[in-house]
């Protein structure tokens, strides 16, 4: 072989080594990421301020920009965002005096986060934001607010949120969900915490910069060049597409042409649980309880004593309900399996109470309840009238309406209609309505059904976020929530005994709050202020090719966007 020839031979054998190593390497992270990824959701945030508005996608795009002093994360594990460690008692950020019952907690800040614009995050901004949260023009009510009576400056990077009581949600009051810190020094305080223009142009601490918002189009994120973790996000672009239409986004997903579609229901989930390039996170744990609400009170008005419920006052009659209501078929065939039976607020960790049995399907057994509480079809005309039943006049006709949000979607829909049949099964006529959820949970002002007192029964999904159910148990069972405009105790249910445990269940004892909670679900059982049916599923499609995506009842599914990565 010539010089010329084995050189030649080389440099071919040289190539095609090169050629094979580069093809068995994976392509860069970095150089994947670049790609970007693209959310769709069905309508525009209505701002990055979900402390106002609670529509969920304003807590997606602020979970992206915007950073609280805490956070939880999918299993319910507080984490700390700007504050360099969780306080508690164990550490001394946690000071309870025994003897006033209040309780001082301390949060110092990391101080290596900045603003978009280069300025420090500081003590200045934690007070600034609770300062515009209870400014009595422009503020607003966040869970535990009552309890707080000021938040000391300490220095820069430390202040002490004094609470007039103990607290137990104390590490995601200013945090979690729903809550972030804004900056002193950007926002407009004279526009006020519930109308400032900062809530929809927001100057970015956390992962990302929004970019460019074009309503009713999308929303362009970038990744934050000074986010405090060094090396995150990875993701160099995040698009939020908005698509009205949910069979348009479940084909984007299919089609590649979007990347993660939130809270998606369970059809969509049944229709792409099969498809290879589609994944589908489902939360560690259910949060959405899907119940009937009991108006206790006639409807139109709003004082169970004053004007007791024709029909839904006698807790008889509300037992036979319940009874009557097959939870099982609601879930196989309109839920496609996801929905899981629920009959109790306490089935999440870490307060499980395991001493209320489910309560049986038993349609014959709620014939028999109603027909002992006095009401019976005389007439054969397949409705049951009052003949003594004690809470209406007698010939009264068990007749009601019964109403659901049309936002959920089909499946809910069609589990109202299936409700009304099972109930009519057992002598209870069911008007049906639908309505638009705004119009349900408005104020009293604005026309809200609920807080007005205009509806017999409703059904709809709600639960509470993150580990502390105490705030939720309040606004739902409390007797001060029964006032109207006040909380969300819709069916106007008052008992002292369970006030008096719910009350004493804020404090940072955690088994005497053990203790308190299944005592408390014994008297929900047994007074059946609501009839709690089924949860169902929270779950968020994605494409597979985006990786760590984790869904969660304590979040939005961005609660961990500065982790996601594109796979090779």
């Amino acid at each position: 072989m010539s010089t010329q020839t084995r050189t030649l031979f080389f440099l071919t054998i040289t190539v095609i080594v090169a050629l094979v190593l580069s093809a068995c390497q994976p392509a860069a992270p970095t150089q994947q990421a670049e790609e970007g990824i693209v959310i769709v959701i069905p309508e525009d945030p209505p701002s990055f301020n979900p402390a106002i508005t609670d529509a969920g996608y304003d807590s997606l795009v602020m979970e992206l920009v915007m950073l609280g002093l805490a956070d939880l994360d999918a299993n319910g594990n507080p984490f700390p965002e700007l504050a360099a460690e969780l306080p508690t008692e164990e550490n001394g950020g946690v000071v309870i005096d025994e003897e006033t019952g209040t309780m001082d907690v301390t949060w110092n800040l990391r101080t290596d986060v900045k603003w978009s614009d280069g300025t420090p995050v500081t003590a200045d901004d934690v007070i600034f934001t609770y300062q515009a949260i209870i400014d009595p023009a422009y503020g607003t009510w966040i869970p535990g607010i009552d309890y707080v009576d000021d938040v000391e400056k300490v220095d820069v990077d430390t202040v002490i949120v004094h609470y007039n009581a103990v607290y137990p949600g104390y590490l995601t009051q200013f945090g979690g969900e729903l809550i972030v810190i804004w900056p002193a020094h950007y926002c407009d305080a004279t526009q006020g915490f519930s109308a400032w223009d900062c809530a929809r142009t927001p100057l970015s601490n956390g992962p990302y910069v929004l970019k460019e918002w074009v309503n009713g189009d999308h929303m362009t994120f970038e990744r934050n060049p000074d986010f405090y973790e060094k090396g995150k996000p990875e993701i160099s672009k995040i698009t939020v597409q908005i698509v009205p239409d949910e069979a348009v986004r479940k084909t984007m997903l299919i089609n590649g042409d979007a990347d993660l579609d939130m809270w998606s229901p369970e059809p969509m989930i049944n229709d792409l649980k099969d498809k290879p390039n589609v994944v589908v996170s489902i939360s560690p744990t259910n949060r959405w309880v899907f119940r009937l609400f009991f108006n206790l009170a006639a409807k139109g008005t709003t004082d169970p004593v004053a004007t007791p419920h024709p029909i839904l006052s006698n807790v008889e009659v509300r037992r036979a309900i319940r009874m009557a209501i097959d939870v099982d078929t609601i879930s196989k065939n309109f839920f496609f399996g996801y929905a899981q039976p629920a009959w109790t607020e306490f089935f999440r960790e870490p307060y499980v109470c395991t001493n209320i049995p489910r309560p049986a399907f038993d349609p014959e057994g709620a014939k028999a309840k109603l027909e002992a509480a006095g009401w019976i079809d005389t007439d054969d005309d397949g409705i049951r009238e009052c003949r003594g039943c004690g809470t209406a006049e007698d010939g009264y006709k068990m007749e009601m309406e019964f109403i659901t949000y049309g936002e959920y979607g089909e499946a809910l829909e069609l589990t109202q209609q299936y409700i009304a049949e099972n109930l009519a099964e057992i002598g209870i006529k069911m008007n049906l309505s639908v309505v638009e959820g705004s119009i349900m949970w408005a104020a009293s002002e604005d026309g809200g059904i609920e807080q007005n007192g205009n509806f017999d029964i409703d059904i709809y999904d709600d639960g509470y976020a993150g580990i502390d159910p105490t705030d939720f148990i309040y606004s739902y069972y409390h007797s001060a929530s029964a006032t109207p405009d006040y909380g969300t105790n819709y069916g106007r249910w008052m008992n002292e005994e369970f006030d008096a445990l719910l009350d004493e269940s804020y404090t940072l004892d955690t088994a005497a709050r053990q203790e308190n909670f299944c005592k408390m679900a014994e008297i929900l059982e047994a007074e059946l202020p609501e009839a709690l049916l089924f949860t169902g599923v929270n779950a968020d499609a994605h494409s597979a090719r985006l990786q760590n995506v984790q869904s969660t009842i304590n979040d939005l599914v961005t609660w961990n966007a500065k982790d996601w990565t594109l796979a090779n």
